[in-house]
């Protein structure tokens, strides 16, 4: 079982190298992306949050007047492997690239 740090290191890694700019100080938002949109540049969010069991990557995109990622969230076991970890994350920025393209 990886404690959160651990946890926060891997996810904020694994985020950056997928071009994603980490914020200086994270507080609940991790990191953001810029994507091109018909009225210019937008931005999208990753948040991390958990509870006792899990861990939960979630993310923030305005368009049309709501956060489309609002159903993109995952959760993460605590008791998941890294090989677990790696994975989740993958399919967390595969689905919120789907979503925003």
């Amino acid at each position: 079982m990886f404690s959160q740090n651990e946890i926060l290191l891997f996810i904020r890694n694994h985020l950056q190298s997928k071009g994603w700019v980490l914020f200086d100080r994270p507080a609940a938002a991790l990191s953001f992306k810029l994507y091109d949109s018909a009225v210019g540049k937008k931005e999208a969010q990753v948040y991390f949050s958990g509870d006792q069991f899990n861990w939960c990557l979630s993310g923030l995109y305005q368009s049309q007047g709501r956060n489309i990622l609002e159903t993109e969230s995952v959760l993460i076991p605590k008791d998941c492997s890294a090989t677990c970890l790696r994975d989740l994350c993958g399919l967390f920025l595969q689905n919120i690239e789907s979503v925003i393209a």
